[in-house]
């Protein structure tokens, strides 16, 4: 994910909608994309509509580091004195030391404090909420049972449904199930998840992609969709049954339909995944740079960039930024429909 080189985007980026960021990891690449993108897409012009909560000392270290003048403007929870023509930050002060490159478990605390007061504002003020980078390993020696940022979101605010999806401008894909073993797959493909996941995804694709009427694309689990129950019944008495259900109630759904050549043809406006591994690749073959990770179901959207904190390439300031500004694009634009 190096950078392909630093010259400024002159196309200016206005956005419409509020956008509040967390960068993640500080060891990782969170500050450095961030930053590259507001720098390189000319999205100074939108700074009105960010609000970043850090630690603001990993913003300014980082200024440096990449040799760019920009203005800060610090704000508390109960002193928001926001300011034009500034990088609004929101001071969460609770970052030890750090070195980029090595993350600690000693910082999983201010991870996750952060992390929640962005979240926790973005509710608050109607705003999009745009994610860096963490390191899932290190908070969970500290938190135990922390899987990532889906999870931790759709707990803290207590959705009954969520729906992980990855975009980027040739393709969209949903997944049924996301975060677990591969053995525990078959047991977590119900009707009911198909339905509640396909119906997610519908009105996902509506609200904040202003697709009408989005034309979805169900995959099959067993290879070759089971061969009419040759290779495995779950499509027959699981899947096409949940499939049924979506088009009962107004969602355009069809399927399954079997992965290993479902995306050769690609008419539809996404795919509805029923596992990890089964469509990932194929959208970051496609267009790795570009994928961003979106999570449906909570009462703002969420974007993310589709990478890791990356700390092999951290202390060297060459990661590409054109995920993060995918990302940002993304919840900045929304179509409020």
């Amino acid at each position: 994910m190096k950078s392909r080189g630093f010259c400024r985007n002159k196309r200016i980026l206005r956005f419409k909608n509020n956008i509040v960021v967390s960068l993640g990891e500080p060891s990782g690449v969170g500050a450095e994309v961030f930053l590259k993108a507001i720098y390189k897409s000319s999205l100074v012009e939108s700074l009105d509509k960010i609000v970043v909560c850090c630690d603001p000392k990993i913003i300014i270290r980082m200024l440096k580091k990449l040799s760019i003048t920009l203005e800060i403007n610090t704000i508390t929870e109960t002193e928001s004195n926001y300011k034009k023509d500034c990088l609004n930050i929101l001071n969460i002060q609770k970052c030890g030391d750090y070195v980029l490159g090595s993350p600690s478990a000693l910082n999983a605390d201010y991870v996750v404090s952060h992390l929640e007061a962005a979240a926790k504002l973005a509710s608050k003020n109607k705003a999009s909420l745009v994610t860096g980078p963490i390191n899932k390993n290190v908070i969970a020696e500290k938190y135990l049972n922390f899987s990532g940022h889906t999870d931790y979101l759709s707990n803290l605010f207590s959705s009954k449904s969520i729906l992980m999806v990855l975009a980027n401008p040739k393709l969209r894909v949903g997944l049924v199930t996301t975060h677990i073993p591969l053995s525990e797959v078959p047991k977590s493909i119900t009707m009911e998840n198909i339905y509640k996941k396909g119906e997610l995804f519908a009105k996902g694709l509506n609200k904040y992609f202003g697709i009408k009427d989005p034309k979805i694309c169900v995959l099959g689990l067993n290879p070759h969709s089971g061969e009419k129950g040759i290779i495995g019944n779950e499509e027959i008495s699981i899947i096409s049954p949940g499939i049924e259900l979506l088009c009962k109630n107004g969602i355009n759904a069809s399927g399954p339909l079997p992965a290993d050549t479902a995306f050769i043809n690609n008419s539809f406006d996404g795919f509805l995944s029923m596992y990890h591994d089964q469509s990932l690749p194929v959208i970051k073959t496609l267009d790795f740079e570009r994928t961003i990770n979106v999570t449906f179901g909570l009462p703002f959207l969420r974007t993310s960039v589709d990478h890791g904190t990356a700390e092999d390439i951290a202390n060297e300031q060459v990661a590409s930024h054109i995920s993060m500004l995918e990302a940002l694009k993304l919840a900045g634009n929304v179509p409020r429909i």
